[in-house]
């Protein structure tokens, strides 16, 4: 055995610490006759004695001297010594009762488990394991898989917990340590891409901003107005807008050619809400009436005149047939039928329905409410400090985005958008940098697994931010107005649309994406090159 001379790393790294680590993964990779030259080498152990002698009798089900070596090395920690009692116990119940051995299965239970006064509830389930009719049946319920089983080591490695870390080094502490720092460079990746899931632990993890959505793929100019909201179908095969000029235009996204102009509203069309099956389509604004329309013949089945003032938001419930409609005046529970369910006495400027349909989350001014679908109360409400324009609901109902100003502004300026978290009902990310003023400016959520924030700005700019750590990734140019709706295909994590004052519509992609879609082009029969 060497000398222990240098007591920590060049990097400051407790040099004991790291060789033990060291040790331990390479057992757990088989490289045991490595381990045994590296403990020679450097004079250091894995375990001590009372450690290997504590695995010994776990692993063995010397359950008297496992408590006995727990309390040596748990000495003064009354708290993780009863925890380790417990665990122990509840093993030797359990094998008791496999065996068949009723009556001191009965014993441990009543007198050693039950008086420790930890966990009552799983002291009921195991006194409801007494009556199951076999070792079979008794796995079966206790989800165990008994003594011939991992029972014992499952066992070992949940008392590791409870034993200091310098006595029983933790299990596959230095892969532990590894995964840590590969997911801490991920959060800190700005252009970070969920769909790169590669792993390398000689060089740390960046990501290219070649994956970031940034050439304009399609110009949509079908509309002799303002581009006031854009839907993608839940399929990602249409795209419907609304407009100033009193018309909605449903795009084809495969030939990026208009499939239906709807014509009916008789003033601007503010809002619209694809159905859950994407078969129907709700169209809404200032000439106070709901129209739903076919989506495959473009004919407007209904209409629902039932506001009184204009209509800033729709939203579909998820059985298809139930939607809300929010004006100026009140909010709307209407069947496609044209039954009206409920009211709601308060205005709505933009809404959402959580994916399960329970809740309803409405926004006017500076007030965010949450409403129960089931009592059709308000269960709780949010308030900003500054005017909501827009709000947009995450995917599993957890986060929300919020676009925010401050009135009266004669010119933009910079701005925030918050993220608040519904559970904490706190502010948990803010997005800066892009510019609002009157106009209501929306922000959505994108990318795969969502990581990504875009937002219109009325400095006809799009803005991409990082959703974890809110720093931004990308300005985009291309409108020459003011973008003021954006929307992320559903099933094309790089593609999402932007809409603009400008009268356009702009569906964005990679670089790559673009390219190779005019390759593509360029090798089709039907192309003919007069040059």
């Amino acid at each position: 055995t060497v000398s222990k001379v240098a007591t920590a790393t060049s990097l400051g790294f407790d040099r004991q610490e790291l060789v033990r680590m060291m040790l331990q993964s390479l057992q757990y990779l088989g490289y045991n006759k490595a381990a045994q030259v590296l403990e020679c080498e450097s004079g250091y152990e894995l375990e001590c004695v009372s450690a290997r002698e504590f695995r010994q009798c776990v692993l063995q089900g010397r359950w008297d001297e496992v408590e006995q070596l727990a309390r040596d090395m748990c000495s003064g920690l009354a708290v993780k010594v009863s925890a380790i009692e417990f665990l122990v116990r509840e093993q030797k119940f359990l094998e008791l009762l496999e065996d068949r051995q009723i009556k001191p299965a009965l014993v441990v239970l009543r007198s050693e488990l039950t008086p420790l006064n930890i966990n009552s509830e799983r002291v009921h389930m195991l006194t409801s394991y007494m009556m199951t009719s076999s070792a079979e049946d008794l796995r079966r319920r206790a989800k165990w898989d008994g003594v011939q089983g991992r029972s014992r080591h499952n066992l070992l490695a949940s008392l590791q917990k409870y034993i200091p870390p310098a006595t029983m080094v933790p299990e596959y502490r230095l892969e532990t340590l590894l995964t840590q720092a590969v997911e801490q460079q991920r959060n800190k990746c700005v252009y970070h891409d969920k769909e790169n899931t590669s792993v390398c632990l000689y060089s740390d993890h960046a990501c290219s901003k070649a994956g970031i959505p940034s050439v304009t793929r399609q110009i949509f100019d079908g509309h002799k107005n303002e581009v006031w909201y854009i839907s993608f179908s839940h399929n990602g095969k249409y795209l419907a807008s609304t407009s100033l000029d009193n018309r909605v235009i449903i795009w084809d996204m495969e030939t990026y050619k208009e499939l239906h102009m709807l014509h009916g509203h008789s003033n601007k069309v503010s809002c619209c809400a694809w159905s859950p099956d994407d078969s129907q389509l709700l169209t809404a604004g200032y000439d106070k009436a709901v129209k739903l329309w076919d989506v495959q013949t473009g004919v407007n089945q209904t209409s629902y005149q039932r506001h009184s003032e204009v209509i800033s938001c729709l939203c579909w419930l998820p059985d298809g047939i139930r939607f809300i409609s929010g004006s100026e005046k009140n909010m709307l529970l209407m069947s496609t039928a044209g039954d009206q369910i409920h009211s709601w006495m308060f205005p709505a400027q933009d809404l959402a329905v959580t994916p399960d349909g329970k809740t309803v989350i409405a926004m006017r001014d500076r007030v965010i409410r949450i409403i129960s679908l089931e009592s059709m109360q308000e269960i709780s409400k949010i308030e900003e400090s500054e005017s909501i324009t827009a709000i947009s609901l995450s995917r599993d109902g957890q986060h929300l985005l919020v676009n925010v100003s401050m009135k009266p502004v004669q010119q933009p300026l910079h701005r925030d958008i918050r993220l608040w978290n519904l559970a904490e009902k706190r502010v948990v990310c803010r997005y800066s940098g892009y510019k609002q003023g009157l106009l209501v400016v929306r922000a959505c959520f994108g990318g795969l697994d969502e990581q990504f924030v875009v937002s219109g700005s009325e400095d006809s700019k799009i803005y991409i931010w990082n959703r974890e750590n809110g720093r931004l990734i990308h300005t985009l140019e291309g409108h020459t107005q003011a973008v003021t709706c954006v929307a992320w295909h559903p099933t094309s994590p790089t593609v999402f649309a932007s809409a603009s004052d400008d009268h356009t519509i702009r569906i964005w992609d990679t670089r790559a994406n673009f390219e190779a879609q005019q390759n593509r082009i360029l090798q089709s029969p039907k192309w003919v090159n007069f040059g």
